[in-house]
């Protein structure tokens, strides 16, 4: 759990399991506690932005700041097998997300815009603990070792965290205006039901 690629791909298996499990109860209103509905949009949201940044920083480290060294060892640049499997993983990931903006139910709301903010901090405050116990920090941009010009670095991470959650938020609100759904949820953050389903579908 070294990389923020690590956490990107746990939090998309939380949310996926968390709401498959979620749409297949029969009566999710009457068996799932509501704060168990409200995590798992709250980890929806996370997901998308994380792994936009997450797929936008491989993308950019591989053209601009190649880590074949630190991978294998070795400086083979561009045909680092490790590169190629960090930039497959990313893909994947992302297809995974838009198969559920093109078919599933769940909202992506303004409000929770905040909680990407958080899942980067307690992400850079991870990779600082890694960094006070092993004396390196897997990104130079939480690298205190690089002195002041890391808080551009940390800022701009933050910023761009909340940028995608907005950019992800445009795409699930035209898509659910046009399917005649409330972008925030509908009334008190009720879950839209998928037509033609016999279960409340997240």
């Amino acid at each position: 759990m070294e990389y923020l690629s690590d956490w990107t791909i746990v939090l998309l298996c939380f949310v996926s399991g968390l709401l498959g499990w979620h749409s297949l109860v029969e009566d999710p209103s009457a068996s799932v506690p509501g704060w168990v509905t409200e995590l798992a949009v709250i980890a929806h949201g996370v997901a998308w932005s994380s792994n936009i940044m997450a797929t936008i920083g491989a993308w950019y480290s591989f053209f601009f700041y190649p880590i074949c060294e630190t991978l294998e060892g070795v400086n083979n640049w561009p045909w680092c097998y490790l590169e190629w499997y960090r930039l497959a993983e990313h893909g994947l990931n992302m297809l995974v997300l838009l198969g559920d903006w093109r078919w599933g139910c769940v909202p992506l709301r303004r409000k929770d815009l905040g909680w990407s903010v958080v899942f980067l901090e307690t992400y850079a405050m991870w990779a600082w603990l890694i960094m006070f116990n092993t004396g390196r920090c897997p990104y130079d941009m939480f690298d205190f070792g690089t002195g002041w010009t890391e808080v551009p670095w940390l800022c701009a991470a933050l910023a761009g965290i909340a940028a995608c959650h907005m950019a992800a938020r445009w795409m699930y609100a035209a898509r659910d205006r046009s399917a005649g759904r409330d972008p925030e949820g509908g009334e008190n953050d009720a879950i839209s039901v998928n037509p033609g389903a016999k279960y409340e579908s997240l």
